[in-house]
């Protein structure tokens, strides 16, 4: 398989936003109903909320601090479950539904056509799904831990917060930097019929010198919203809130990072784009995937 230096430029990255402002709503839509779930299960900003009221908060433990940060989404955590289970029906979907565009230029969001999309992805989307989730739930309970020990080493609660801060955002940084370093990993697995361990070693060869411009194309989709999250943690409008922007937010990251994902592909592999060649699109087109 032929790799191309896309390191130089953004070209790439920028075909991205344009994809994603084209077809995102169709792929938003697909996603949708287990990205407002899984907020109840994994909430990616559980850790932030807690700077704002780390001041008034009496931490007598660990397992008490678990419970402050994550008090909705564990109340409600089997909601994420199904919301985990589902996506990872609707992200093989959506592997097949932006790999047929890229490779045919046709673009069908039929559902006459999802048994075939499974039978091609979902064990990929399964492995996926449970690596994503478990990273995700590793930084989050790694922040959790630091804060509880910057609260017990630091009697000034300046200081604290100072050191919470710094956590997280080299934690967001490094959950960043690992959903980049991976993201082939999903089409190496489809396209070239390797395992699971050779397809990550050729995915995470193939990324060296785009590691940092993938991470850069997803700041700029998490950005807005950690700034939205921000304000309202600010203005302490409340749990509710916090999780309906949680599921807000999955509901936009999860499809954008499966755009980028085939995007990067398709460059580093040399593949030509048929949707760049063919610009009519047909949504309910009757040919298979």
């Amino acid at each position: 398989m032929i790799v191309k230096d896309s390191s130089k430029n953004f070209n790439c990255f920028k075909s991205t936003w344009r994809y994603f402002v084209s077809n995102g709503m169709y792929l938003v839509l697909i996603n949708l109903v287990p990205a407002l779930l899984l907020a109840f299960l994994l909430s990616p900003t559980s850790t932030l909320y807690y700077l704002f009221h780390m001041k008034s908060l009496e931490v007598s433990g660990i397992g008490n601090l678990f419970g402050m940060i994550w008090h909705l989404p564990y109340e409600f955590w089997y909601l994420g479950l199904i919301g985990l289970i589902a996506l990872v029906f609707t992200g093989a979907v959506t592997f097949g539904v932006i790999d047929r565009h890229m490779r045919v230029g046709e673009f069908t969001v039929s559902p006459r056509y999802i048994k075939t999309r499974l039978n091609y992805n979902l064990l990929t989307a399964i492995k996926f799904v449970v690596v994503a989730g478990a990273s995700l739930e590793f930084f989050n309970i790694v922040t959790t831990v630091l804060y509880f020990l910057w609260a017990n080493v630091f009697s000034n609660q300046t200081t604290a917060l100072v050191f919470s801060v710094i956590t997280l955002c080299l934690m967001e940084l490094g959950m960043i930097c690992t959903m980049s370093l991976f993201i082939l990993w999903p089409p190496y697995m489809l396209h070239t019929g390797l395992k699971s361990g050779s397809a990550f070693k050729m995915a995470w060869s193939n990324m060296s010198g785009k590691t940092f411009q993938t991470m850069v194309t997803i700041i700029t989709a998490v950005a807005p919203l950690q700034l939205i999250m921000v304000i309202t943690a600010a203005f302490d409008l409340g749990v509710v809130c916090r999780t309906i922007l949680d599921a807000i937010s999955y509901a936009i990251i999860v499809p954008f990072y499966f755009t980028l994902m085939y995007n990067i592909f398709y460059e580093v592999t040399g593949t030509e784009r048929m949707d760049l060649l063919n610009k009519k699109k047909d949504i309910w087109s009757k040919n298979k995937r």
